[in-house]
């Protein structure tokens, strides 16, 4: 596309147009895991705004991250960018895929609570933290991004400039052991069909260690850590996914 030629170095065209192939079948629970992770990501990110005085809203509270500023970082086809609007926050959700965006933005029409989305398709974080009249963020969120980019020094520089000084990065990404190798990748994508074969490179897998250094090395420093485990063997599709500060060991 025209406005993606000066980010190319942050983009593995590859990885966009694989994940632009998912743009009809964003939201179907079937074909995506990430729709059966996205409500406990969501009270992750509740709860510890809550916890660290990020909003007035109680726990009842229907919109608790009213009038918050949040950024969605390779937003894909809108999942996570529409449960922080409907929870209240002002949501600019971005992403190199042209098609994932296109799809995000015609799902948010269908639904007053999330149709003021900004979403801006082609646009990596790199470029959006060159804008000078934007405000920034109280939090930015990173989810399953980190491992399919080329350069994530480069993704978490832009992430870090791109938050208010008391502002929140959360980011999720799978872990490179063993057990990832074998549930991420041999699980998911060859025996249960679950994901394309190819979706996912074990090599750019990160660890918390590597995450935790990088982090350190643009300015942040880690707040909480939690893992992401399945309860029970993924049957017709239904993934019963929990957090737990005790097991990181894939996805986390």
């Amino acid at each position: 596309s025209s406005n993606s030629s000066s980010s190319n170095r942050f983009v593995s065209e590859t990885e966009v147009h694989k994940f632009s192939q998912f743009s009809q079948t964003w939201w179907d629970p079937k074909q995506n895991p990430l729709i059966g992770m996205n409500p406990i990501r969501v009270q992750y990110i509740v709860d510890h705004l809550a916890s660290h005085g990020a909003h007035s809203g109680g726990s009842a509270d229907a919109t608790p991250l009213k009038d918050l500023r949040a950024l969605d970082i390779g937003c894909g086809g809108g999942l996570l960018s529409e449960s922080l609007a409907r929870l209240g926050a002002h949501v600019t959700s971005i992403d190199p895929s042209e098609a994932l965006v296109e799809a995000a933005r015609q799902h948010a029409q269908l639904d007053a609570a999330t149709s003021s989305i900004d979403y801006r398709g082609g646009w990596t974080a790199e470029r959006l933290a060159q804008q000078d009249d934007l405000p920034k963020f109280d939090v930015v969120c990173m989810l399953e991004v980190i491992e399919h980019v080329p350069d994530p020094q480069s993704i978490l520089t832009a992430a870090s400039s791109l938050l208010k000084p008391d502002g929140t990065l959360f980011l999720s990404t799978v872990n490179r052991t063993l057990k990832s190798r074998a549930v991420a990748i041999v699980g998911a994508e060859y025996i249960m069909r679950y994901l394309p074969v190819g979706t996912h490179d074990w090599n750019q897998f990160k660890s918390p260690q590597e995450i935790q250094q990088l982090m350190r090395s643009v300015g942040l420093r880690e707040a909480h850590v939690a893992g992401m485990v399945l309860k029970s063997p993924p049957v017709f599709g239904n993934w019963d996914w929990a957090l737990d500060d005790g097991d990181i060991d894939i996805n986390w």
